[in-house]
């Protein structure tokens, strides 16, 4: 059992900015599916055009090649050119939405009468009516907007067909040498991806690439890695990606306290809401092994050592968005679904995807560009590790016997590398001399707090390979070699990214409600193991939480 401890976190009403035509437009994929969809747009009005060229109008092809009427040619190669961007700026191309049957037919109907309406007033006000009359125009309008409906129609009647054929259809079964990645191109996923396929493994990335592809050049090519760039948080993409797949590992997230506070609602929807849809469709897929990102920022605030079965006390919303994932997932464990979380300590080190918002690579950078090291509360304790041993304890954990792992949450560092921000300050100054430390203790930062790491070494003999006096050494190499150019560019910083390119690359959001609650939990009791009763008729391998209300 429990206890709830009160937070601040409200979540916020999606502004009018997220509804933005331009937004949908910018969510158009390069896809076969939506080139025909184009295409087949592009043909209905045509042929609407054809048809009221030939039976309402009464001419022949033949018309078509006279001087006068070459003139309408133009005009309807740009009134269905037209027609097609304002689709897709009311969202019926975007892979983000899912509309209905109804609304598809409310769009298209208000996009026609609109458009045809400007066209007919334009060719009134410039005297081209003979060009185009009122009545091919309202024929063209009418036709048009029937083909499209029915072209609708005829999709979900097709889906429909498909979903009742795939429900009778058995997946491939899971392959245990079969792994899939989720946010694979990131920070993490850059270094964990190249030791899953050195160990002969089959992965697949599941990314929406926002920092590029090349963030895995190192692996670009190998035979045995799959690359689907999509975003995470479309069922169909996931239910593709983890056919046949033994094991899913879930990077995918914004993942800093300042990237999460950028946008609540948007890192609610995409680190809890997606969390479970991840979970449950994974589960259904027969994936056997399921492993989660989590940090051990969930501690938050602590002047005690910290361990697996401490209090949670976060302190930012990307904190409590790791407690309610971890809350949401380990509802999901069973004999079939072992579910593990990974709480990692404040990580550092150079990886595909290099980040310089962490506070390690921060101020290695710094103190070379800049030859200051600011550290704001110098008192205060983090543990760290670096990005390579983070990969590593991953593939252990794939690793490791089911029954070690089921159910389980394991913090990811070492004793040795908890220090508090002064202490990294100065192992930075003794390879940067001639950099000056300066301390704003002024600076109000509730995050203090020291882990042990006694759970993941006792049980999966994990220790990490790097010291943090190496990991600095290897930060400092990348910047004086100016491998990396500015570090202050928004494609090292989270936050910066999504402050230049806005929330518009995330789609739509899809809070339901139940995610407040799970964000104000304080404590994740662990799940009693699969040979265990279940407790008050509750499946035996749910984690149990208290939600007072």
């Amino acid at each position: 059992m429990t206890m709830l401890t009160p937070t601040s976190f409200t979540m916020r009403r999606p502004s009018l900015a997220h509804f933005a035509l331009f937004r949908n437009l910018s969510e158009l994929r390069p896809t076969p599916g939506t080139a025909l969809r184009i295409l087949a747009d592009m043909s209905s009005i045509w042929l609407a055009f054809l048809f009221a060229w030939l039976v309402v109008e009464d001419n022949d092809l033949a018309a078509l090649v006279t001087t006068e009427a070459t003139r309408v040619l133009p005009l309807i190669g740009l009134l269905s050119g037209l027609a097609c961007i304002a689709y897709a700026g009311a969202g019926l191309y975007s892979l983000n939405h899912r509309y209905d049957l109804s609304t598809k037919i409310r769009l298209i109907s208000l996009v026609n009468l609109l458009l045809f309406t400007i066209a007919g007033t334009i060719l009134w006000h410039a005297d081209q009516s003979a060009v185009l009359t009122f009545d091919q125009l309202f024929t063209m309008a009418g036709g048009s907007t029937v083909l499209l409906l029915l072209a609708r129609c005829a999709s979900l009647v097709l889906r429909s067909d498909d979903r009742y054929a795939g429900k009778n259809r058995r997946s491939d079964p899971a392959d245990d040498s079969k792994v899939l990645v989720i946010g694979g191109a990131g920070y993490i996923g850059s270094a964990l991806v190249e030791q899953l396929l050195d160990l002969g493994l089959e992965v697949s990335v599941l990314d929406a690439m926002h920092f590029g592809k090349e963030t895995l050049s190192r692996v670009a090519g190998h035979p045995k890695l799959t690359l689907i760039q999509e975003d995470f948080r479309h069922i169909e993409v996931l239910t593709r990606a983890m056919s046949g797949v033994g094991s899913v590992i879930h990077l995918g997230g914004l993942v800093g306290d300042p990237a999460c506070a950028v946008d609540s609602d948007l890192t609610v929807d995409v680190n809890v809401t997606a969390t479970k849809v991840i979970g449950e469709i994974a589960k259904a897929q027969e994936v056997r092994r399921f492993i989660f990102a989590s940090s051990c920022s969930v501690y938050g605030s602590c002047d005690e050592i910290v361990d697996e079965q401490s209090h949670f006390n976060p302190q930012s919303l990307y904190a409590r968005s790791k407690v309610a994932s971890e809350a949401v997932l380990g509802a999901l464990n069973s004999r079939d679904f072992a579910v593990t979380c990974l709480r990692f300590a404040t990580i550092y080190g150079i990886s595909g995807r290099t980040r310089f918002d962490l506070v390690v690579n921060l101020l290695c950078a710094k103190a070379v560009r800049d030859r200051k090291i600011t550290v704001y509360g110098a008192d205060q304790w983090r543990p760290f590790v670096h990005v390579d041993d983070v990969a590593r304890a991953i593939t252990m954990t794939l690793r490791a016997p089911v029954d070690l792992v089921a159910g389980e949450a394991f913090n990811i560092g070492s004793d040795a590398q908890n220090y508090t921000l002064g202490q990294i300050a100065e192992l930075i100054q003794r390879q940067v001399p001639d950099a000056e430390i300066t301390s704003d203790d002024n600076f109000v930062d509730k995050r203090n707090y020291r882990v042990s790491f006694t759970k993941v070494r006792s049980r999966l003999g994990f220790a990490p390979a790097w010291t943090i006096e190496r990991g600095i050494a290897q930060v400092l190499a990348i910047v004086r070699s100016n491998q990396v150019g500015d570090y202050a560019l928004p494609t090292y910083s989270n936050v910066l990214y999504l402050k230049a390119r806005g929330i518009k690359s995330f789609g739509i959001f899809k809070i339901t409600g139940w995610e407040q609650e799970l964000m104000n939990i304080d404590h994740v009791a662990p799940a009693p193991s699969v040979d265990q009763p279940a407790a008050h008729g509750a499946e035996s391998c749910s984690t149990f939480v208290h939600i007072a209300h």
